[in-house]
């Protein structure tokens, strides 16, 4: 018998961590994200700047989250849950990111209840932020730095992915 058709004579009640991370509901919800915002796929590179999906989804999420009150809006639910885990599934292909399970502080610091996802990043330094505080950094990014959030979201991800880029060369000279 192999470790996976052990019966244990009982169903095993997956954690709240667990059901959030799971990667079947991520690819749902990030399926979800791009069907409602018309993305067809997601490029190979992260987006450049100048890119016409940049410049068509600024307005798109600028609607969907004016602010940080709307984000988090339970109506608004479904659809935040849906771009935090396309951010992620762009960071962690990119960037070489992985969602952690990060300490709860509350509902009103998480979309969630019971968990709070957090991104660590393959940097040097293994920088680590909440799904909050990445939907947080996007909803109030400085207008004079970016044409909008999907373009602020769309440079941190090329950011990141020169960070992990450098870590890895690194790593490969050790």
């Amino acid at each position: 018998m192999t470790d996976e058709q052990l019966d244990l004579g009982f169903e095993v009640e997956q954690t709240a961590w667990g059901k959030w991370v799971d990667p079947d509901r991520h690819a749902a919800q990030v399926q979800k994200f791009m069907e409602h915002t018309g993305l067809q796929q997601l490029p190979v590179q992260p987006w450049p700047e100048d890119s016409p999906e940049v410049k068509r989804l600024d307005p798109v999420i600028a609607e969907l989250f004016p602010d940080m009150a709307t984000a988090m809006a339970p109506e608004n639910a479904d659809i935040a849950d849906a771009f935090i885990c396309f951010m992620g599934e762009c960071f962690i292909r990119y960037a070489g990111a992985e969602w952690i399970e990060f300490e709860w502080f509350g509902r009103e610091h998480s979309f969630y209840d019971h968990v709070n996802p957090a991104l660590r990043y393959d940097t040097d330094d293994e920088d680590e932020e909440t799904a909050w505080g990445l939907m947080e950094s996007i909803v109030t990014y400085h207008p004079g730095d970016h044409e909008g959030m999907f373009s602020y979201f769309a440079a941190a991800l090329r950011e990141y992915q020169g960070y992990h880029e450098e870590k890895r060369h690194q790593d490969a000279a050790l």
